[in-house]
């Protein structure tokens, strides 16, 4: 299942990539869609929960483009925010604690798994609390706050993970938690007991045993035996039928054979394929997930400007207005009006609404100064910015330069030596 990154939070996530192993290889295997936009196919929910992370820290900084708060807020919008805890993998305890302490993903309560040095810590605060024995880069010999002084969700992932890779845990008691947590939940993933042919008969023989124990010497079974009925008609025969719910006959008729249920079959866990991962994906996460549906373009209502201005034709005063504008454009052309001698110029909002001008909103709008332009295209020619010369191109206008300034000394040590006179 492929998800697509707006072109300003992708140019963000290529320029400070992430720490974490997860979102790495999701961004090395991705793809460019339209535009600037990535394609990627997450292998974890590890990655998602990273990039929202990465797009909420976009929203909360002030230094943050109004390109990337939309792409941010459009991510969110789709994914969702990212959950109190989560688990993030690294391929050191040294960049995992790099990371802790710079990385804006990584926050209070997260869990940080090295795989490869068997270590596993939470953050508590500011401090990578390790849980497991081996604790490399992180703080387990007591210059931090221990395990039993910060206890809590974030503790138990960090040990429901540590017990996912095998590692050892430094706390007994922590040992002890995972170690019942995963017997119960073997226990709850076992099949039930089937029981066998001969339990069915032996249960079978005692409820018959049990029920003609209370019928036995009561006012129903004399009655119904000492009153017959089969002159009259009747659907069924009493005497042999219903009486021999009441009297000694039930328990010396042959007990029906009991019915004998197959084995059942040894519990064996479903397969993960790409399309059982696809199909979770779309279930928990439909917003982000579902497949798209053609439906018409709909667009949020957006307030338009007009410059209303009074000119001279043919000797009279005419009022007249120009709308469907955007707001930086509204000025640039009262300030053009009021220099060619418009009077009473105003900028005002739109009149039509919001909802109207559709082409205006729908055109596309150059980077520099927010004008209108053709399609396909991002830059007018004069707003385009100018490419910055690399070393090689300075030493080369450098080196032209000082060739030119040789050949005019040349040309006038010539002239000097001639007299005076030009030698052509």
């Amino acid at each position: 299942m492929s998800v697509t990154i707006p072109g300003a939070l992708a140019d963000h996530l290529t320029a400070e990539r992430p720490f974490d192993l997860d979102t790495r290889a999701a961004l090395d295997d991705a793809r460019r869609g339209r535009g600037r936009t990535l394609v990627l196919e997450p292998r974890s929910m590890t990655a998602l929960h990273v990039i929202s992370r990465r797009a909420e820290q976009l929203l909360a900084d002030s230094y943050a483009t109004d390109a990337q708060k939309r792409a941010a807020r459009k991510w969110i919008a789709a994914a969702g925010h990212a959950p109190q805890i989560i688990t993030v993998r690294f391929a050191s305890t040294e960049e995992a604690y790099d990371a802790s302490q710079c990385a804006a993903e990584i926050r209070n309560g997260d869990v940080l798994v090295v795989e490869d040095e068997q270590a596993v810590a939470f953050m508590h605060d500011a401090w990578p609390v390790a849980v497991t024995t081996a604790h490399g880069e992180f703080h387990g010999d007591g210059t931090a706050p221990t395990v039993e002084a910060a206890r809590g969700a974030s503790a138990r992932a960090a040990a429901d993970a540590a017990y996912a890779i095998g590692a050892p845990l430094a706390s007994a008691e922590l040992q002890q938690d995972a170690e019942q947590a995963v017997a119960e939940a073997a226990a709850d993933d076992a099949p039930e007991a089937t029981p066998t042919v001969e339990e069915v008969e032996a249960s079978y023989a005692a409820q018959l045993v049990t029920e003609a124990d209370a019928t036995a010497g009561t006012w129903r079974g004399a009655w119904i035996g000492e009153h017959s009925v089969a002159a009259l008609p009747a659907l069924f025969d009493l005497d042999t039928e219903q009486g021999a719910l009441f009297d000694d006959r039930a328990a010396v008729e042959e007990a029906p054979p009991a019915a004998v249920e197959a084995a059942p079959e040894p519990f064996v866990a479903p397969e993960v394929t790409r399309a059982s991962v696809d199909a979770y994906l779309a279930r928990e996460y439909p917003a982000l997930y579902a497949p798209e549906q053609p439906r018409p373009l709909e667009l949020e209502p957006a307030f338009m400007w007009a410059v209303t201005h009074r000119v001279v034709i043919r000797g009279e005063w005419v009022g007249l207005i120009m709308c469907g504008l955007g707001r930086r454009e509204a000025d640039d052309r009262a300030g053009a009006l009021l220099y060619t001698g418009s009077k009473a110029v105003e900028v005002v909002l739109c009149e039509h609404g919001p909802n109207a001008h559709r082409d205006a909103r729908l055109a596309a709008r150059c980077e520099g100064c927010g004008y209108a332009i053709p399609r396909g295209e991002q830059w007018h020619d004069a707003c385009r910015p100018r490419p910055r010369l690399t070393p090689l191109e300075r030493a080369r206008r450098a080196a032209a330069r000082d060739a030119g300034y040789a050949r005019a000394l040349d040309a006038s040590d010539a002239v000097t030596a001639a007299g005076g006179e030009p030698p052509f």
